[in-house]
């Protein structure tokens, strides 16, 4: 471990004090926070990786973005101390936390918000870690990207009263589900200029949840600044958001 608060750890570094387990199939990694106690109740952030990172090497999923490191950096487990969990999803055709693509990578209109099966065994495995360690009911975060931006969407509307705040990138959800998410703390990022997934997805539902009497949060980065699909970039390195996410408590369990 780096102990000098002067030199940033790499992803890398992070990423090997996660704990590798297969559940059922389907592999994740757990990061369990240093100072873990019996008794004491932690928050949990579940993080939901992109299509591109499916399979079954137990890693690409973590060292591909900062998506799962950044909540166990030194720096903010100072601040809040939390476990991280990091399911992979299938290499699979409609395999992945969201179902984005058919056979032919194309986007897939008909299936895009349903849940996948990745996605209720990525639920599956956090009622399980909630079962084996002390984690507060009230301190769970869910966030995603691309495909895990989707699923992020869908695992909420799924779940409404699970999680205390989510943070969906590059994703999208269900126009015609939005009120259920009207209470929910929310903060959306997607880029202008994304040609994987269109902005649009995103700007819909926000719209649909404004509409039901919610008040998310929403960042669109600007063609200019050239983060077409990789939005979560700048989202993930954004202490504002970290901030915020940690923040939020739900009233009752």
């Amino acid at each position: 471990m780096n102990n000098s608060a002067n030199v940033a750890e790499t992803r890398e570094e992070i990423a090997e004090k996660f704990f590798r387990f297969i559940y059922k199939g389907m592999p994740y990694r757990l990061y369990i926070p240093e100072n873990y106690r019996e008794g004491q109740s932690y928050p949990l952030v579940l993080f939901l990786h992109g299509g591109g990172e499916r399979g079954n090497d137990n890693e690409s999923h973590i060292l591909s973005s900062d998506g799962a490191v950044v909540w166990a950096t030194a720096e903010n487990q100072a601040k809040y101390s939390s476990f991280v969990l990091a399911p992979q999803a299938r290499n699979l055709p409609h395999g992945g936390f969201g179902i984005t693509r058919d056979h032919h990578n194309q986007i897939d209109l008909s299936r895009l918000f349903e849940p996948s099966d990745d996605l209720l065994m990525a639920h599956e495995i956090l009622q399980s870690i909630r079962g084996e360690f002390s984690i507060d009911p009230n301190r769970l975060y869910c966030t995603g990207l691309s495909q895990g931006g989707f699923g992020t969407y869908n695992l909420n509307i799924l779940f409404p009263e699970l999680f205390a705040a989510m943070v969906p990138i590059a994703g999208g959800g269900d126009p015609e589900k939005a009120n259920v998410l009207a209470k929910k703390p929310l903060w959306n990022f997607h880029a202008e200029d994304d040609e994987i997934i269109p902005v649009p997805y995103s700007r819909e539902i926000i719209a649909s949840i404004k509409r039901a009497g919610g008040n998310p949060r929403y960042t669109e980065y600007p063609a200019q600044l050239g983060y077409g699909h990789g939005s979560w970039v700048p989202t993930y390195a954004n202490k504002k958001m970290v901030e915020w996410m940690f923040q939020q408590v739900k009233i009752d369990g």
